[in-house]
């Protein structure tokens, strides 16, 4: 016997995830009871993914500041002060 053609979708919902549907003139649209019509496109709704960073660190010998992807001072030499992060934005496309 063949699969759903949402099977995926509809095991997720099962379980707890968010479901959202798509028509043409609506775009994409949360779902609380999906019908799982033939006539719509479904899908797990996308999570927010984890902010990146980068991280600024001081080297006051020199006087010159770094940025790296470290995330502490493991990998920065000793002697640099930490200075911030700066939060990395993306352009998501739907």
């Amino acid at each position: 016997m063949a699969q759903h053609k949402w099977h995926k979708e509809i095991k997720a919902w099962a379980d707890g995830a968010e479901i959202q549907s798509y028509w043409e003139s609506d775009g994409w649209n949360d779902e609380i009871c999906p019908d799982w019509s033939g006539d719509y496109e479904y899908r797990i709704k996308p999570q927010p993914k984890e902010p990146q960073y980068l991280y600024a660190w001081f080297e006051p010998n020199y006087g010159k500041t770094y940025i790296t992807a470290n995330t502490s001072v493991n990998g920065v030499p000793v002697g640099y002060e930490y200075i911030g992060k700066i939060k990395l934005e993306t352009d998501d496309a739907d």
